[in-house]
């Protein structure tokens, strides 16, 4: 919209003319139709003031319009968007979309509604604090309690939680904690009563507060509560009860319980949500049970007692059979089909935990203390469990991985393999225990630091063990020998029969089993005669002194004739043979030859063959074999008589 001193422009388009809204009419003709006779001069200060007067009055009108007249047609002129980069969003398409999520006033109390508890200042926390817990006590009091309402229950007990601080508190007891101690708060509440709201500080009330350099935390007069501003964490800046409420509200209830209520709107509070089971129990069951069922023992009715034990009975009973009946049947099985049947122990006791918990605490309402103590049996199972799981599983997927028939060729990374990954379901394991203490209340920073110490503990404890670890992992990393080959170590000779964590195991020619630390092997000289290529004969045969050069000559090549199998004649190694030496008591001629492959039974069967041949060319030629002799040769002197001269 535009305007000037003679016309104002509409945002329609519509130019509305000011001059002539404005524009005096012309001089009246007189009574007798005789026009006014006037003075030039009165003309001309009349002029001047008109045309001020129109001039003002031009600028006046036209604010007037563009505020009066845009305001009575808003509904007909189109208003623009102001950003004209990020133009606002049209309902039209999503017109029927947007109308049926509208929300209309709900009648009745049956519906399932959100309660976001409050905690901007004292008074917002204990206003919110009643609403909750007073609509928490008329679903569970309604004899209508139905299976759809414990829906609506389970978001107001973790709503519970918002009211508490809850900083020192195991995370998987919160919102039990949570609620009782809200159920407790509301019934002392209840019978001691609350200051007239009007002095509950609020937030700007705590905020000036705080500025003038008091606490920011308020205490409900009469009783030993406070309401604290939390300053870190998830809920900084919230007011909520005090951690030393959660520890004060249980004791002081029973020592009040017995006085009257000031307020009836939640009365026996108690006793709905502690001895009232879940709606899937029909009530009329429970009322029939006898008298002495109802009494009320540590919180609970002898009913649930009874109820939660013959739970917890059936639990274990069922995680026993298993464990029997995987034991007849893969008794006698293969390690890998073995181990993969007892995984499913740990995960049914698992399984069988979570069924028994939901029911202990969802369906017979197990509430309270000894609601915590089955939390904490409850984790200590699954832990448990989850690490045996965890562990068994690593040995499983072991077993897999070297009976493959790629791992079988290679038994050392067959080893290998094994060993990293028992070190990796460790480490898993240490991680799930970790994790799992967490979760029953162990802060992170007491679980590493115990860790730590107990770590140091076990190191010094265990040096010669954890040397015995590393010198296994340089064995497998440097690979020296493997098993099924033979070595010759720290004076021992024998078969490797395993390479473990602690020892490498010899099976010895005589057939005894040796155990070697791996500490020392990895620091030995190990000679590995299973890895040979040949086995290598050095050999010298004997003739007598008395043999003719011409028979020498013939024994070289008859043995030369002998040794032609195809077993020792590899091009890179042929037999050699020489008559080399002259004995004290022989003629001596070398034989080396190298036999393949290097199956030591086979060569000896080999030389058998060898050493018969020879012998009987040797007597086809006559050529004798030089027996071990020894010439002693006595020299006698004569005496000497002396004469009678």
């Amino acid at each position: 919209m535009a305007f000037s001193e003679d016309e104002l422009t509409l945002p329609d388009g519509r130019v509305i003319d000011i001059q002539a809204r404005l524009q005096p009419k012309k001089a009246e003709e007189s009574g007798d139709g005789e026009e006014a006779v006037r003075d030039p001069r009165v003309d001309g200060e009349q002029h001047f003031l008109l045309a001020f007067g129109m001039r003002f009055c031009s600028v006046l009108v036209g604010c007037l319009l563009l505020g009066g007249m845009t305001g009575g047609l808003a509904s007909d002129i189109p208003v623009e968007d102001e950003n004209t980069i990020t133009p606002s969003e049209e309902p039209g398409e999503v017109a029927t979309v947007l109308q049926a999520l509208e929300r209309a006033p709900r009648e009745g109390s049956g519906h399932f509604a959100l309660h976001p508890a409050n905690t901007t200042s004292p008074r917002d926390t204990i206003i919110s604090f009643i609403k909750l817990t007073q609509r928490l006590y008329d679903l569970i009091e309604s004899p209508e309690y139905s299976i759809e309402d414990r829906i609506e229950v389970k978001h107001l007990f973790e709503e519970m939680e918002e009211f508490f601080d809850l900083r020192d508190v195991a995370p998987s007891l919160r919102e039990k904690m949570a609620s009782a101690s809200g159920i407790y708060l509301r019934e002392i509440i209840d019978r001691v009563g609350l200051p007239p709201i009007e002095v509950i500080p609020t937030e700007l009330e705590m905020r000036n507060a705080m500025e003038a350099g008091y606490p920011g935390r308020w205490q409900l007069p009469e009783l030993p509560f406070e309401i604290i501003r939390v300053d870190s964490g998830a809920d900084e800046g919230k007011y909520l009860f005090s951690n030393e409420t959660l520890e004060r509200v249980k004791p002081l209830f029973q020592e009040i319980r017995h006085l009257p209520y000031k307020a009836n709107a939640a009365e026996d509070f108690y006793e709905f949500y502690f001895l009232t089971p879940n709606p899937i129990i029909p009530r009329e069951w429970i009322d029939a049970l006898p008298g002495w069922a109802h009494e009320d023992y540590f919180e609970q009715t002898v009913w649930q007692w009874i109820s939660m034990v013959i739970v917890l009975i059936l639990a274990g009973v069922s995680v026993w059979l298993l464990r029997l009946l995987i034991q007849r049947v893969f008794g006698g099985r293969r390690n890998a089909l073995r181990h993969l049947a007892w995984l499913l122990v740990p995960a049914w006791a698992i399984g069988v935990a979570y069924l028994a918990y939901d029911l202990i605490m969802d369906k017979i309402f197990i509430s309270g203390e000894v609601l915590e103590g089955v939390t904490y049996l409850f984790y200590a199972v699954v832990l448990l469990s989850a690490l045996v799981m965890t562990f068994m599983f690593g040995t499983v997927f072991a077993d897999l991985v070297t009976g493959s028939h790629r791992m079988r060729r290679r038994t050392f990374d067959a080893h290998l393999a094994r060993i990293g990954i028992r070190i990796v379901s460790l480490t898993l394991c240490v991680i799930i225990l970790i994790e799992g203490l967490q979760e029953v209340g162990f802060s992170l920073t007491t679980v590493i630091a115990g860790a730590g110490v107990t770590g140091l503990a076990v190191a010094l404890a265990a040096q010669s063990t954890l040397r015995n670890i590393f010198g296994s992992l340089m064995l497998l990393l440097d690979k020296p020998f493997r098993v099924g080959q033979r070595i010759a170590v720290h004076g021992y000779d024998g078969v490797v029969e395993e390479i473990g964590l602690r020892s490498t195991k010899l099976r010895l020619l005589t057939g005894h089993v040796t155990s070697i630390p791996n500490e020392r092997m990895a620091d030995a000289e190990i000679e590995n005669i299973g890895r040979r290529p040949y086995i290598r004969r050095v050999t010298n045969l004997s003739i007598a002194y008395g043999t003719p050069l011409k028979k020498v000559h013939r024994a070289v090549d008859i043995i030369r004739e002998i040794l032609t199998p195809a077993e020792i004649n590899q091009p890179e190694f042929p037999p050699q043979v020489y008559f080399n030496e002259f004995d004290d008591d022989s003629l001596n001629i070398l034989i080396m030859y190298w036999y393949h492959p290097p199956e030591y039974w086979d060569y000896l069967a080999f030389n058998q063959r060898i050493n018969t041949t020879i012998m009987e060319r040797f007597e086809e030629e006559g050529i004798e074999f030089a027996l071990p002799a020894q010439r002693i040769q006595v020299a006698r002197e004569e005496a000497i008589v002396p004469s009678d001269e």
